[in-house]
This record gives C-alpha cells, sequence and structure tokens, in this order.
C-alpha cells in the first residue's frame, strides 16, 4: 500500500511553516507500518485467530493519507503551486515496480498452473488491478448475483492499492480546485493549510456519513468503495495540518504519550473486537481508524518510536509494501498447485516466502529504483510512457488468458452441442446412476462437456423470465403459445431458472406451454428471506406477494412448479421456533395463492451441492475421469430443503418431484455424470447437464399432474 512505500524518513518536527515539519525520523509510523502488512497476513492465514486484522488496510488508508497531505502541503509551502505532473510521476516510481512485478509473475503463474475455469475471472481482476480499478470491478462482482460465487483470485488484494491510486488522483485535484476558488473568491492567497482543513473536515463527515450508510443498505459494495473509505485518509491526512513540535513540558509530553498509547491499545483491540460478521467499514471502522490517527498524530516521543526502531520491527515497516503484494498470490495459488488446503507448514512457507520476496523486492527492485540518480532524472512525460508500457504489458497478459479462454470455450460449445444432439447414448442424465443397470458408454469416459472454462458461462437463463433485483413479476413463455393441451407455470429463484431450457424442450416435446419466472434468491415462500440489503429484501417481498397475485388471476392454469435453493433460507426465526419449521410454514402458507385457486403444485426438491472448488477440481482432470472431485450423498443432501415436509401438510393438493437419484448414487453425487460437468459452481446446474435431465423431469411432471386429477 503507498502508505508503506514512503521512504522511511518522513518530515514531521520542527516547524518551517505553518502546520509543516522539518526532517525527522517517525518510527512510529515505521512500527505502524509494520504492525499493519502483519495484521493483514496473519489474519489471511489464520482469520480465526485474528478475526479483525483485515483492519490493517484502513491504517494504511490514515497513514497514507497523512503522508501524502504532508508531501503535498509542503510543497505549496515552498513553491506555491502543486506540480501535478511531477507529484504524480514520484509516485509512480515508487509504487509500480513492485506492482507490476507482481502482477506480471503471478498472471504467467496463473497461465502455468491454476485450471482454465478460472482464467476468465482471474483475467479480468488482472487487467482492473493493472488499471487500478480492481475495487470497483470487485464491489460490481459483490452485486452481480452470477458473480457472488466466485472465489478469490490472486489479484483480490489490489482492490486497496486501487482506492489508494484513486486518492492520489483526486487529493491534489480537488486541493488544487479549492485554493483556486478561495483565491478568486478572496481576491488574495488562500492559506493553504487552512484549506486542506476545510476540504478534508468536509470529507471526513460526508464520507463516514455515506459509509455508514451504505454499510447497512449495500454492504458488498461499502467495503469496496472508494467513496466509503475516503475519509479515513481525510482523517490521516487532518494530521498532516496540525503543527505539533517537540513538548517542551513533561506533563505535556506525558499526556501526549498516553493518548497515542490509548491508539495502540484501540489497534489491539480492533483485531478481536471487529470480525468478519461486523458490518464494515460502517461505524465500526471508527475504532481502528481514529487509533491509528491517534498514533500517527501524538507517536512520536510517545515511546512507540522505541517499539519503531527494534531491528526486525524496522525493516518489516520498511519491506511492508512488497510483503503485502506478494502475500495474497501465495495463499491463493499454493493450495492450487498442491491440490490441497493450506496446512499449517504451508501457512509457515507463505509468511517466510512473503518475507522473504518482500525483502528481495524491496532491496534489489524498489529501492535501487527509487534512489537511482537516472531515474530521479527522468521527467514526468517519460515517466508517464513507462508506465503506460508497463500496464499494456500486464493488460496483455489478462487479455491472453481471457482469449485463450474464449478458444476453449467455442470449442467445448461445439463439443457439447454435438453430444447434446441425442445421438450419443448415456450422455448426461441418461446414465442413469442410481439404477440397477447404468448406463455406461466408453466413449464418454474422458469427456467433460462443458469444460471447466466454459462451466461459468453454460447457463440458459433469460433476462424475459428473470426479475433479478426488482419486485415486477416477470414471465417468459416457452413452447406453443396455441393449442397447447398444458399450461404451467415455474417460479423460484436461480434454481428454478437454470432449468430453463430443459422446460422449453418438456413445452416443445410434449406440447405444453411452460411460463417461467425467476428472482435473485427468492422463491415462493412467505418466511423472510437472506438478502444483501434492505432494498434487495423488500424487492423480494414486493416480488413473492405479485406473484401469488399471478397465481389468483390465473386459476385455468393446469400446474404450478415451484423450486428453490436450499441455502436461501429465512433469516427471521419466530420465538420458540426452528429454521426447518420456519422454511416448511413459509412454503406451505407460500402455496397458499395457488391451493385456494385450485391450481395443483408440482415441488421440484433442490438439487444437491457440490463441492466449492467442483469445477477447479474437474479442470485440473486429464485423461478419463475421475471421481476426485464428486461428494458423498451425505455432504450433498445436508442442506435443509422443506420441499417434502410442505407437500405433506397440503393435503394432497401437492406433489413432490424429487430427481436426486438423476445427481447421485446411494453413496455419491458425482461432478461429471455421462461425460457432463454437472455444476457451473458450487449449486448451481450447468445448462447442458439440466437439459439433459428434460424427460426424466416432464415424466415426473405428467405423473404427478395424474395423480392430483385421480
Amino acid at each position: 500500500m503507498a502508505g508503506i512505500t514512503v521512504a522511511s524518513r518522513t518530515r514531521r518536527g520542527r516547524r518551517t511553516g505553518r502546520g509543516i515539519a522539518a526532517d525527522s525520523t517517525r518510527w512510529d509510523v515505521q512500527g505502524l507500518r509494520a504492525f499493519a502488512v502483519l495484521a493483514v497476513l496473519l489474519y489471511h492465514l489464520w482469520p480465526t485467530r485474528l478475526p479483525g486484522g483485515f483492519i490493517g488496510v484502513d491504517v494504511f488508508f490514515v497513514i497514507s493519507g497523512f503522508l501524502i497531505t504532508g508531501h503535498l502541503l509542503r510543497e505549496v509551502s515552498a513553491t506555491g503551486r502543486i506540480a501535478l505532473a511531477g507529484f504524480w510521476a514520484r509516485r509512480a516510481k515508487r509504487l509500480l515496480p513492485g506492482a507490476f512485478l507482481t502482477l506480471v509473475a503471478t498472471g504467467v503463474a496463473v497461465l502455468l498452473w491454476v485450471p482454465s475455469a478460472l482464467w476468465g475471472q482471474y483475467g479480468r481482476e488482472l487487467i482492473a488491478s493493472a488499471v487500478y480499478v480492481q475495487n470497483w470491478q470487485l464491489a460490481a462482482d459483490s452485486v452481480d448475483y452470477l458473480a457472488e460465487g466466485n472465489g478469490a483470485s490472486p489479484f483480490q488484494h489490489f482492490w486497496s492499492l486501487s482506492v489508494e491510486e484513486q486518492f492520489y488522483i483526486a487529493l491534489p485535484l480537488l486541493l488544487l480546485g479549492v485554493l483556486w476558488f478561495a483565491h478568486r473568491a478572496r481576491r488574495a492567497q488562500a492559506d493553504p493549510v487552512v484549506v486542506t482543513r476545510v476540504v478534508l473536515g468536509v470529507v471526513v463527515v460526508l464520507s463516514l456519513t455515506w459509509s455508514i450508510v451504505q454499510t447497512g443498505t449495500a454492504s458488498g459494495i461499502a467495503y469496496f468503495s472508494t467513496a466509503t473509505r475516503a475519509w479515513e485518509f481525510a482523517l490521516g491526512g487532518l494530521v498532516a495540518t496540525i503543527p505539533l513540535g517537540v513538548p517542551r513540558s513533561s506533563g505535556t509530553r506525558t499526556t501526549r504519550a498516553i493518548v497515542a498509547w490509548v491508539g495502540a491499545g484501540g489497534l489491539v483491540v480492533s483485531l478481536f473486537a471487529i470480525t468478519a460478521a461486523t458490518p464494515f467499514p460502517g461505524i465500526a471502522a471508527v475504532l481502528p481508524v481514529v487509533s491509528a490517527t491517534l498514533v500517527v498524530l501524538l507517536g512520536s516521543h510517545s515511546g512507540l518510536e522505541l517499539v519503531g526502531h527494534v531491528a526486525p520491527v524496522r525493516f518489516t515497516g520498511r519491506i511492508s509494501y512488497a510483503v503485502y503484494l506478494w502475500h495474497w498470490p501465495a495463499i491463493v495459488l499454493l493450495p492450487i498447485v498442491t491440490r490441497h488446503e493450506a496446512t499449517t507448514l504451508d501457512k509457515v512457507v507463505i509468511v517466510v516466502g512473503a518475507l522473504t520476496l518482500g525483502a528481495a523486492t524491496t532491496l534489489l527492485v524498489e529501492e535501487p529504483l527509487r534512489f537511482s540518480a537516472r531515474v530521479r532524472r527522468l521527467r514526468p512525460r517519460r515517466v508517464a510512457v513507462y508506465g503506460v508500457l508497463s500496464t499494456l504489458v500486464v493488460v496483455a497478459l489478462g487479455a491472453t488468458s481471457l482469449t485463450a479462454l474464449h478458444v476453449q470455450q467455442v470449442r467445448t460449445a461445439l463439443l457439447a452441442e454435438r453430444l447434446g444432439s441425442g445421438n450419443v447414448a448415456c450422455f448426461g442424465a441418461a446414465a442413469e446412476i442410481a439404477s440397477a443397470d447404468p448406463c455406461v458408454n466408453p466413449a464418454l469416459a474422458d469427456v467433460r462437456v462443458p469444460s471447466a472454462a466454459n462451466a461459468v458461462a453454460d447457463d440458459a437463463n433469460r433476462s424475459a423470465c428473470w426479475s433479478n433485483d426488482s419486485s415486477t413479476f416477470r414471465v417468459c413463455s416457452l413452447g406453443p403459445t396455441t393449442g397447447y393441451s398444458k399450461h404451467l407455470i415455474a417460479i423460484g429463484d436461480s434454481h428454478n431458472n437454470v432449468l430453463v431450457d430443459a422446460y422449453a424442450r418438456i413445452a416443445e416435446q410434449r406440447n405444453w406451454r411452460i411460463d417461467v419466472a425467476g428472482h435473485q434468491s427468492c422463491y415462493l415462500t412467505t418466511a423472510e428471506q437472506q438478502a444483501g440489503s434492505r432494498r434487495q429484501a423488500n424487492a423480494c417481498t414486493g416480488w413473492k406477494q405479485n406473484a401469488m397475485d399471478h397465481l389468483r388471476s390465473h386459476p385455468d392454469l393446469d400446474g404450478v412448479i415451484v423450486t428453490h435453493s436450499s441455502g436461501n433460507g429465512p433469516v427471521v426465526v419466530p420465538e420458540g421456533g426452528t429454521d426447518e419449521q420456519t422454511v416448511v410454514d413459509g412454503l406451505v402458507t407460500g402455496w397458499s395463492a395457488a391451493a385456494e385457486a385450485g391450481i395443483p403444485i408440482i415441488a421440484l426438491r433442490d438439487n444437491p451441492a457440490a463441492r466449492p472448488d467442483v469445477v477447479a477440481c474437474v479442470g485440473q482432470m486429464s485423461g478419463p475421469t475421475t471421481p476426485a472431485c464428486d461428494s458423498s450423498r451425505v455432504d450433498a443432501l445436508a442442506r435443509f430443503d422443506g420441499s417434502a415436509e410442505a407437500v405433506d401438510r397440503v393435503h394432497g393438493a401437492a406433489r413432490l418431484v424429487d430427481l436426486t437419484d438423476s445427481y447421485c448414487t446411494d453413496t455419491v453425487c458425482p461432478a461429471v455424470i455421462g461425460g457432463v460437468l454437472v455444476y457451473r459452481d458450487q449449486t448451481h446446474l450447468t445448462n447442458t447437464f439440466a437439459t439433459t435431465l428434460a424427460p426424466y423431469l416432464g415424466d415426473e411432471i405428467d405423473a404427478a399432474l395424474a395423480a392430483m386429477r385421480s
């Protein structure tokens, strides 16, 4: 992080201008850097041992705000202006060598060792990191229903570096603009320190307020947003405007030391009081941010500088930027390379490796370039050219992975289309793995379609059938629009809409009309469901009400198919109730609109869940398919579904359709069935496999309707 790249000698001590200080060594800040990077490193490796270690990022933000604001104020005081090109060139010289070295090395490692199934996500995030918009890429993914299942990429940690780079662009522009306006309004030279205090004070108030609001309404965006983090930089920047020389009286020194140590204590408390379950940043970020600010403000001559001067602490602070760069790729990539979760020994190796690579990068790359006379003489225009060329190299590396992925996707899509034409025996669900005599086609032994690389894109959902994050009840129609023998509607969440092509095939082959209506994480229940924000919860509630109104106004329907992800359970359990009881009660009352209108209810039991890394696991296979990526039947069906229990309570108005035997044997639920990759993530089916279910699902629906008519 940029706050840990500035040379260990910061300028603070004897005043040379209002709020600006002369050279002295801030060993307390150096110690703060070491604390922050070690907190992040240990949290990422042992999150249960240090649950709030991620606040190290917020500490870096405060340090960055303090250092960069101080640089800008010194420049204004000395020259009366801010040379933007020179300022940005200096930042580039310090930040880009280490960052681009890490990005290139990690990008090459991805191409060499990471399954192609992950190239799409990793390639996009590599490009986003190279142009320092990774935080917005992750913010977009946090509200993208299909991207929410993305695992962490080896470039994810660049989100905080992206926020800092955006701060470096925005702060000098903001100060220049306000100084110019103040000068024009007063017709005299405005005091830059006063102007900076006002500007940063306003930023603190507005950004902190927005952080609290957005953390409560859209936590995923709030965590990565520059707007919700700006106040942390601004608070650190305010410290740079306060002239604090060496205290002359012992009483003052004692008071300052006590407050500084209180700040240090607040940081330690934050490591344990704040956890991954704490809404963050929001109001919770005040504790670590204010604590870090107190250390930066009053840490000199408090005793904290003695801690920062200890050789290991001093050196860790010196290499902390590079350690931060290298530690996260190792954490993500090592389990992929070793094909097992990181052990304690692996984690120790990562710590040692990150410190070693961090030291080597700092001593052999960053500092030689930073202090090189030739590099110092480079004009901003030349630095910009080198920066653009370096960025293009990294972007090209990310584009290479995306291009290779696209080529592979096209090839496997053509293969899947040919195999799915109906002329290949035992393909997909036709393998009938749970039967006494399963269908086996030796020609499919080494076939896996869609490929792991194409799995995420193998989705049949259509915008016309999907309400996403709206209360609008959107319905699409499949099959004939006139002359059909049956008219049904399928309502549910994404586990309903993964079957769109299966419903289409059933409708075409049986002369049925099947309407489909789906909503993100929302299905036909009156139970209050999990939602990322209050707005999403309200949209879901409104959609369910509209779904029930639709059923009441269409009593001529021959049936309603209801399904849901068994992971989308209620979040509010009545006093004295249980989760399972609330699930069943919600389904029963949710189906009542159909039951009261005399519409038969076909409840489709949810598909089993796979292991979280199923796609990446299959992507590592070569040759014949093995059971290495399969899940036990017990684990795959561990989530409570509730459909069977709800059907029993509807008293003849509903029938259960359970296709579990199409996914599982008596003991296991394979990742690949009949040459088809079953899952595109842990819980969603690939369209290729879902389509092979069509004849069996159609038969079960027909049988259920016949049973309710008799």
